[in-house]
């Protein structure tokens, strides 16, 4: 059975920045680790390494909106839906340690605060475009539609 999205991007795959081979893991609670319970692994996957950098809810979301251009801080806080103050300034200034996005203070009339993305931060479009392909292809599959709420409310209860 053939499904609507291909495995394989049409695209070539952008090469990693050593920047991003150095991400060190995110800490977490053994207790709340899934690879806790796991037999400790000779070394960690690029799929690790990847979703290490890009964790958390609104990561994807900043690089999609700067997608087209920088854009100024009251800007990113409109656009990314339901983010406080304090989580966006917290991702970006992670984006910037990790060398994914560029600030730029600017101080023409009163100061502003704008945000591009670095050459590191512009490989991720191929990821976020597919993540974008496949959410689209998910939305069009009323079954799938009820097979997530049908998970929902198992959690729920």
């Amino acid at each position: 059975m053939a499904t609507a999205f291909a495995l394989r991007p049409p695209y070539p795959t952008p090469r990693v920045p050593p920047v991003l081979a150095a991400v060190p893991p995110v800490r977490r609670p053994a207790s709340a680790s899934p690879r806790a319970e796991a037999p400790a692994a000779a070394g960690r996957t690029p799929v690790e390494v990847a979703l290490d950098v890009l964790e958390g809810r609104y990561k994807p979301l900043i690089v999609w909106h700067l997608f087209w251009g920088a854009r100024p801080f009251c800007e990113l806080m409109r656009l990314t839906a339901g983010i406080s103050k304090k989580t966006l300034r917290r991702e970006l200034a992670e984006m910037e340690r990790l060398g994914l996005v560029r600030r730029e203070v600017r101080f023409e009339a009163g100061r502003s605060t704008g945000y591009s993305l670095t050459p590191v931060g512009e490989s991720l479009k191929p990821v976020v475009g597919a993540l974008y392909q496949w959410g689209l292809y998910v939305m069009k599959r009323p079954l799938a539609q009820d097979a997530l709420v049908a998970v929902a409310e198992a959690e729920e209860s």
